[in-house]
Protein backbone atom coordinates (compact mmCIF):
# COMPACT_ATOMS: atom_id res chain seq x y z
CA UNK A 1 0.00 0.00 0.00
CA UNK A 2 1.29 3.36 -0.77
CA UNK A 3 1.13 4.74 2.99
CA UNK A 4 3.87 2.26 3.59
CA UNK A 5 6.21 3.43 1.10
CA UNK A 6 6.95 6.30 3.72
CA UNK A 7 5.88 9.53 4.47
CA UNK A 8 4.94 11.42 1.62
CA UNK A 9 6.23 14.54 0.16
CA UNK A 10 4.60 17.73 1.18
CA UNK A 11 3.59 20.89 -1.36
CA UNK A 12 5.72 24.06 -0.74
CA UNK A 13 4.20 26.27 2.09
CA UNK A 14 4.02 29.45 0.13
CA UNK A 15 0.85 30.84 0.09
CA UNK A 16 -0.52 27.85 2.90
CA UNK A 17 0.01 30.24 5.56
CA UNK A 18 -2.24 32.88 4.40
CA UNK A 19 -5.13 29.84 5.53
CA UNK A 20 -3.68 28.45 7.79
CA UNK A 21 -2.01 31.34 10.15
CA UNK A 22 -5.77 32.78 9.45
CA UNK A 23 -7.28 29.54 10.78
CA UNK A 24 -4.56 29.86 14.09
CA UNK A 25 -5.32 34.16 15.04
CA UNK A 26 -8.99 32.60 14.97
CA UNK A 27 -8.59 29.87 17.50
CA UNK A 28 -6.35 32.07 19.64
CA UNK A 29 -8.85 34.90 19.74
CA UNK A 30 -12.28 32.36 20.39
CA UNK A 31 -10.42 29.24 21.83
CA UNK A 32 -12.26 29.94 25.51
CA UNK A 33 -15.90 30.66 24.41
CA UNK A 34 -15.52 28.13 21.67
CA UNK A 35 -14.92 25.49 24.11
CA UNK A 36 -17.48 26.54 26.10
CA UNK A 37 -20.19 26.75 23.39
CA UNK A 38 -19.29 22.78 22.93
CA UNK A 39 -19.16 22.20 26.63
CA UNK A 40 -22.89 23.59 26.67
CA UNK A 41 -24.05 22.26 23.20
CA UNK A 42 -22.49 18.38 22.89
CA UNK A 43 -24.60 16.33 24.87
CA UNK A 44 -25.33 12.87 25.11
CA UNK A 45 -27.56 12.52 22.45
CA UNK A 46 -25.55 13.48 19.45
CA UNK A 47 -23.82 11.11 17.08
CA UNK A 48 -20.82 12.49 18.31
CA UNK A 49 -20.77 11.09 21.83
CA UNK A 50 -21.64 7.33 20.55
CA UNK A 51 -18.91 7.94 17.51
CA UNK A 52 -16.08 8.88 20.30
CA UNK A 53 -17.42 6.02 22.79
CA UNK A 54 -17.05 3.43 20.24
CA UNK A 55 -13.26 4.98 19.21
CA UNK A 56 -12.08 5.28 22.29
CA UNK A 57 -13.44 1.98 23.06
CA UNK A 58 -10.86 0.47 20.52
CA UNK A 59 -8.32 2.60 21.71
CA UNK A 60 -5.25 -0.24 22.88
CA UNK A 61 -5.33 0.11 27.12
CA UNK A 62 -1.42 1.97 27.24
CA UNK A 63 -1.11 2.72 23.29
CA UNK A 64 0.00 5.65 22.03
CA UNK A 65 -2.47 7.98 20.37
CA UNK A 66 -2.34 11.44 17.98
CA UNK A 67 -4.90 13.88 18.43
CA UNK A 68 -3.99 15.70 15.20
CA UNK A 69 -5.38 18.94 15.66
CA UNK A 70 -6.84 18.49 19.51
CA UNK A 71 -8.22 22.22 19.88
CA UNK A 72 -8.87 22.88 23.36
CA UNK A 73 -8.68 19.33 24.89
CA UNK A 74 -11.63 18.08 25.59
CA UNK A 75 -11.31 14.71 22.84
CA UNK A 76 -7.97 14.36 24.54
CA UNK A 77 -9.07 14.37 27.86
CA UNK A 78 -11.21 11.38 26.91
CA UNK A 79 -8.15 9.75 25.08
CA UNK A 80 -6.02 10.19 28.14
CA UNK A 81 -8.37 7.84 30.21
CA UNK A 82 -6.99 4.78 27.87
CA UNK A 83 -4.23 5.84 26.60
CA UNK A 84 -0.65 7.92 25.90
CA UNK A 85 -1.74 10.85 23.86
CA UNK A 86 0.19 13.36 21.63
CA UNK A 87 -2.24 16.44 21.46
CA UNK A 88 -0.65 18.84 18.54
CA UNK A 89 -2.02 22.07 17.37
CA UNK A 90 -1.29 25.08 15.56
CA UNK A 91 -2.76 27.21 18.35
CA UNK A 92 -0.55 28.76 21.45
CA UNK A 93 -4.34 29.65 23.13
CA UNK A 94 -5.67 25.73 22.64
CA UNK A 95 -2.63 24.33 23.56
CA UNK A 96 -3.05 26.06 27.09
CA UNK A 97 -6.86 24.88 26.99
CA UNK A 98 -5.65 21.38 26.79
CA UNK A 99 -3.05 21.75 29.54
CA UNK A 100 -6.25 22.57 31.76
CA UNK A 101 -8.59 19.86 30.27
CA UNK A 102 -5.84 16.81 29.95
CA UNK A 103 -3.15 17.40 31.80
CA UNK A 104 -1.56 14.02 31.41
CA UNK A 105 -1.46 14.51 27.71
CA UNK A 106 1.80 15.80 25.33
CA UNK A 107 1.61 18.69 23.83
CA UNK A 108 2.89 19.82 20.73
CA UNK A 109 2.18 22.73 19.07
CA UNK A 110 3.03 21.78 15.28
CA UNK A 111 0.95 22.41 11.55
CA UNK A 112 -0.68 19.80 10.63
CA UNK A 113 0.31 20.07 7.21
CA UNK A 114 4.29 20.30 8.19
CA UNK A 115 4.25 18.08 11.24
CA UNK A 116 6.51 14.52 10.48
CA UNK A 117 6.44 11.66 13.15
CA UNK A 118 8.58 8.21 13.15
CA UNK A 119 7.19 5.65 11.14
CA UNK A 120 4.56 3.20 12.85
CA UNK A 121 4.39 5.56 16.05
CA UNK A 122 0.69 5.57 16.58
CA UNK A 123 -1.82 2.77 17.65
CA UNK A 124 -4.25 5.36 16.39
CA UNK A 125 -4.71 8.97 14.94
CA UNK A 126 -7.55 10.91 15.48
CA UNK A 127 -8.52 13.92 13.94
CA UNK A 128 -12.09 15.94 14.22
CA UNK A 129 -12.53 18.57 12.36
CA UNK A 130 -8.99 19.41 11.43
CA UNK A 131 -8.35 18.59 8.82
CA UNK A 132 -11.14 21.02 6.60
CA UNK A 133 -8.66 23.72 8.41
CA UNK A 134 -5.63 22.45 6.28
CA UNK A 135 -5.77 23.39 2.94
CA UNK A 136 -6.88 20.79 0.54
CA UNK A 137 -4.43 20.73 -2.11
CA UNK A 138 -2.43 19.10 1.14
CA UNK A 139 -5.17 16.47 2.26
CA UNK A 140 -3.44 13.10 0.18
CA UNK A 141 -0.04 14.08 1.70
CA UNK A 142 -1.39 14.24 5.54
CA UNK A 143 -3.76 11.27 5.60
CA UNK A 144 -0.74 9.43 3.90
CA UNK A 145 1.76 10.34 6.34
CA UNK A 146 -1.47 9.68 8.99
CA UNK A 147 -1.08 6.21 7.37
CA UNK A 148 2.75 5.76 7.73
CA UNK A 149 2.88 7.06 10.84
CA UNK A 150 0.42 4.33 12.29
CA UNK A 151 1.31 0.84 13.44
CA UNK A 152 -0.03 -1.83 11.04
CA UNK A 153 -4.08 -2.11 12.08
CA UNK A 154 -3.78 0.59 13.79
CA UNK A 155 -7.22 3.21 13.65
CA UNK A 156 -7.27 6.44 11.65
CA UNK A 157 -10.63 8.19 13.07
CA UNK A 158 -12.57 11.65 13.01
CA UNK A 159 -14.09 14.08 10.98
CA UNK A 160 -13.74 15.07 6.77
CA UNK A 161 -15.61 17.19 4.58
CA UNK A 162 -18.77 16.76 2.64
CA UNK A 163 -18.75 19.09 -0.12
CA UNK A 164 -16.52 20.53 -2.36
CA UNK A 165 -14.72 24.17 -1.67
CA UNK A 166 -11.08 24.80 -2.10
CA UNK A 167 -11.84 27.65 0.84
CA UNK A 168 -14.55 28.83 2.88
CA UNK A 169 -14.17 31.95 4.41
CA UNK A 170 -16.22 33.53 7.43
CA UNK A 171 -15.54 36.63 8.84
CA UNK A 172 -17.49 36.42 12.00
CA UNK A 173 -17.26 32.92 13.56
CA UNK A 174 -17.72 32.88 16.63
CA UNK A 175 -16.21 36.48 16.95
CA UNK A 176 -13.21 35.98 14.55
CA UNK A 177 -11.95 35.46 10.94
CA UNK A 178 -11.79 31.53 9.98
CA UNK A 179 -11.57 29.62 6.91
CA UNK A 180 -12.23 25.65 5.62
CA UNK A 181 -10.66 23.88 3.02
CA UNK A 182 -12.18 20.43 2.06
CA UNK A 183 -13.21 17.84 -0.79
CA UNK A 184 -16.64 16.04 -1.03
CA UNK A 185 -17.59 13.11 0.59
CA UNK A 186 -16.68 10.73 -2.40
CA UNK A 187 -13.33 12.19 -3.07
CA UNK A 188 -12.76 11.71 0.66
CA UNK A 189 -13.12 8.39 0.65
CA UNK A 190 -11.09 7.81 -2.41
CA UNK A 191 -8.31 9.61 -0.90
CA UNK A 192 -8.40 7.36 2.19
CA UNK A 193 -7.95 4.60 -0.49
CA UNK A 194 -4.94 5.94 -2.11
CA UNK A 195 -3.23 6.48 0.63
CA UNK A 196 -3.46 2.79 1.64
CA UNK A 197 -6.51 2.95 4.34
CA UNK A 198 -9.19 0.13 4.96
CA UNK A 199 -12.36 2.07 5.02
CA UNK A 200 -14.68 0.37 7.69
CA UNK A 201 -16.84 3.51 8.10
CA UNK A 202 -17.59 6.31 6.06
CA UNK A 203 -20.61 7.78 6.09
CA UNK A 204 -22.21 11.40 6.05
CA UNK A 205 -23.87 12.74 9.17
CA UNK A 206 -25.77 15.73 10.26
CA UNK A 207 -25.25 16.16 14.19
CA UNK A 208 -24.43 19.38 16.09
CA UNK A 209 -26.14 21.64 13.51
CA UNK A 210 -23.56 20.60 10.20
CA UNK A 211 -22.83 17.40 8.12
CA UNK A 212 -19.70 15.24 8.09
CA UNK A 213 -18.24 12.56 6.92
CA UNK A 214 -17.19 10.47 10.28
CA UNK A 215 -14.29 7.91 9.26
CA UNK A 216 -13.01 5.00 10.37
CA UNK A 217 -10.31 3.27 8.87
CA UNK A 218 -7.34 1.45 9.32
CA UNK A 219 -3.95 1.01 8.28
Amino acid sequence: MRGRDGPAPLPPLSGVDDLHGRVERGYDAIAERYADHIKANRGPETYFRSFLDRVVGRVPHGGRVLDLGCGAGLITAELVRAARVVALDRSSVQLSLLRRHAPDAIPLRADIGEVQFRRGSFEAVVAFWTLIHVRRDRHHAVLSNVHAWLRPGGMFAGTLGTSDSAEDVEEDFFGAPMSWSHFDAETNRRLLRETGFEIEQADEVFDEGEMALWVIATA
